[in-house]
């Protein structure tokens, strides 16, 4: 990979690769994980967490050595499942019916394969009688040998036990490093029992940038056939992106060059985008997002922001609330049926029900030092140009002028005009009205 990072951490659609292998795993009903992980590489087993038991090989010995260092309860499972933290792609499904057919055949390993001609991986050859026979690395097979597209992909099914151990103690260093490839078990492991997978992308390794790019762009299109099949419109898959991970509530439409990113959680009816990039957020019922950027934002049912809006961590929108075009609001509060049109900065703010923010308002809510808040009442309506020197309270039905600056509380019922901006009391009849 060329990498500081270490490859099993390199995020696919949005999350670290392993985490598709533990999740394919615990999906798929396995009792007890374990992962061998080099020492040196001390992020991975704290990215694994308390979801595998985590087992060290202290030097590079290859796949066979890596094995033997799995804990010796699990290699005398009835049946012991090996894959490669590098194969984001399986599914749970298939792990299952890997399983169920190594049982049901009592083999003593079964071997996953997929028929891709192509492919630079290990070929099955099999014997006259079709039975397997042995595993050939790429390079070291024949032309015809390579020409054969039954490719093994890596993940194995064994009978835990006297077998597995036995075969894996006669192992011998298999090149000039020293290391020892479990794919050589199989020169003692009979019988043998080949499974080929119905989708080629479920081999993919990742040992590379080009193949990571490969595995990304099939997970995001797995990703999106399963939102269409939920009842989900995607207008145009090959430039929409949604992370693992993603919910999005049926009759949702997609639009073009969309991101829904992290724990996003879309709810039914929405219309989101083109060019929306949302990330960690919650939206309700019958949203709409249009070419802006929400990051750890909540936005409740019926509401709708932009274009080019921007909710920033923090901020919580009500129920019908409209934020319009450049608006930009962060850890705010913002009530039902209020309306941010357009053009406004709203951070720190509490904000009300049934208010109007005029064009242009700003919560100017740092002072150098430290953030401070803004209230403004319900039914408030609040000029363009309105600035507010927090911290500072507005009352309910009050108003602002064009161009006021607030640098006082306003009390209820009232109008503030003017630069400083004064508060005056409102006729009793307007405030009736």
């Amino acid at each position: 990979m060329r990498s500081r990072t270490p490859k099993v951490l390199h995020p696919i659609a949005g999350r670290p690769m392993i985490d598709h292998v533990l999740a394919a795993c615990e999906a798929a009903g396995v009792k007890r994980i374990a992962a061998v992980v080099s020492p040196s590489q001390p992020d991975v087993a704290a990215k694994i967490g308390g979801r595998a038991e985590v087992a060290y090989q202290d030097t590079p010995g290859g796949s066979g050595d890596a094995l033997r260092q799995a804990p010796p309860e699990v290699l005398a499972a009835a049946a012991v499942l090996v894959v490669n933290a590098d194969a984001p792609l399986l599914r749970p499904e298939t792990i299952e019916r890997l399983v169920d057919r190594h049982r049901r055949s009592k083999a003593a390993a079964t071997i996953a394969a997929v028929q891709d001609p192509e492919r630079r991986d290990g070929r099955i050859l099999r014997g006259a009688d079709g039975a397997f026979e042995r595993i050939v690395e790429y390079k070291d097979a024949t032309a015809a040998q390579r020409r054969g597209g039954e490719v093994n992909v890596g993940v194995y099914v064994f009978r835990g036990g006297s077998d597995l151990l036995q075969a894996l103690a006669m192992l011998e260093p298999a090149n000039a490093a020293g290391e020892f490839y479990l794919t050589d078990v199989f020169k003692t492991l009979r019988p043998v029992e080949v499974v080929e997978i119905d989708d080629p992308d479920e081999g993919l390794g990742v040992n590379d940038r080009i193949q990571l790019a490969r595995a990304e762009k099939a997970m995001r299109r797995r990703i999106l056939e399963d939102l269409m099949r939920s009842g989900v419109t995607v207008v145009d898959p090959g430039s929409t992106f949604v992370d693992a991970g993603v919910r999005v509530g049926r009759d949702t439409v997609i639009e073009p060059f969309s991101f829904l990113r992290g724990e996003t959680v879309v709810g039914e009816d929405c219309h989101i985008g083109p060019f929306a990039d949302i990330r960690d957020s919650h939206l309700g019922d019958g949203c709409r997002v249009d070419r802006s950027w929400l990051d750890r934002a909540r936005m409740a049912e019926g509401s709708d922001c932009g274009p080019f809006a921007r909710l920033r961590p923090g901020t919580e929108i009500g129920i019908r609330v409209h934020v319009g075009s450049f608006a930009e609001i962060v850890r705010s509060k913002i009530g039902a049926g209020t309306a941010v049109p357009h053009m406004s900065y709203l951070g720190d703010a509490t904000v009300g029900e049934r208010v109007n923010i005029g064009a242009g308002t700003i919560t100017a809510n740092y002072d150098g030092e430290r953030k401070h808040s803004t209230e403004i009442g319900d039914d408030a309506f609040v000029g363009v140009d309105t600035m507010f020197i927090a911290p500072r309270k507005m009352g309910r039905r009050s108003k602002t002028g064009a161009g006021a600056v607030v640098n006082k509380d306003i009390p209820e019922d009232s109008l503030a005009v003017g630069v400083p901006a004064r508060a005056l009391r409102r006729k009793t009849e307007e405030r009736a009205s």
